[in-house]
């Protein structure tokens, strides 16, 4: 009766498994959790409560998240942001999200000062939960035209290796050093985001590299660190950016794979060093 017992247990298990549907839903959840913390309890506090231990944020490099804002006084800042797009991995476990921001000194304050779009890393933690692994964002014009949210579930995407993923990275690398709008052209998808400062973020492949304009030609990128989901159909990296006539600064590129298993950019961001006086 033992094995009964057992496969029935591992039956019910396989029943409830949490499907990348499901998943989505409760990354998004968990995002929204995060805002509401930060009106309820401050900007520091949900911040130190959402993020991983080993997040990364940048200041303008990357950071430990836990360490920076364990370090920052809670000031009243009022930050306000909703996610209008969010991705899954096919194994549930990893995924990003992204939508407008705005911020003022404090709530008593009439209007917003700073507006811009964030984007977010997640990961699944051991106990069940979603923590941010990477945040970062740009600074843009204050719009209230907010598109409605799109969840994206993998859809017959096939699996990856770290070996191809890290053979994509370094041919978008070597065409990059050449011509940077060439390799976004090459390696993005359809529907790929760009994110610069200045700018609303664009997505596909004619408007990002309208964005990105002549002089971002030539562009050296130096990988620091990256991760993968379970499932090998979704990975991202940061790391620093060189265009050889600026002080440079460090970049985002989250990565997915399509329907053959071949590696696809997917959103690359940039944050540039401030320029030293």
């Amino acid at each position: 009766m033992q094995w009964v017992l057992t496969l029935l247990l591992v039956s019910t298990v396989a029943t409830h498994a949490e499907t990348p549907a499901d998943a989505i839903r409760a990354m998004v959840e968990a995002e929204r959790n995060f805002f509401q913390t930060g009106q309820e309890k401050g900007t520091r506090a949900a911040f130190l409560e959402f993020l991983a231990p080993d997040a990364i944020v940048f200041r303008p490099g990357p950071l430990n998240g836990q360490e920076v804002w364990s370090k920052r006084q809670e000031t009243g800042l009022d930050l306000v942001w909703e996610p209008t797009f969010a991705a899954i991995s096919r194994s549930g476990d990893f995924g990003y999200d992204t939508g407008p921001s705005k911020w003022r000194a404090n709530k008593l304050e009439k209007t917003f000062t700073g507006f811009g779009h964030f984007v977010s890393i997640w990961k699944k933690q051991k106990d069940g939960s979603w923590k941010v692994a990477l945040d970062c964002g740009i600074e843009d014009i204050g719009s209230d035209v907010k598109p409605p949210l799109q969840l994206v579930t993998p859809k017959g995407a096939a699996k990856g290796t770290s070996q191809s993923l890290e053979e994509a990275q370094k041919a978008f690398i070597a065409t990059a050093k050449l011509d940077f709008t060439k390799a976004f052209r090459q390696f993005g998808s359809n529907e790929v985001r760009l994110y610069r400062n200045g700018s609303f973020p664009t997505i596909g492949k004619k408007d990002g590299p309208e964005l990105l304009g002549p002089e971002l030609a030539g562009v050296t990128l130096e990988i620091m660190n990256g991760e993968m989901s379970n499932a090998g159909d979704l990975a991202y990296c940061y790391g620093k950016y060189f265009d050889g006539r600026t002080a440079g600064g460090y970049f985002l590129q989250v990565w997915q794979t399509d329907a053959t298993g071949t590696w696809k950019l997917v959103l690359e961001w940039q944050q540039p060093r401030p320029i030293p006086r």
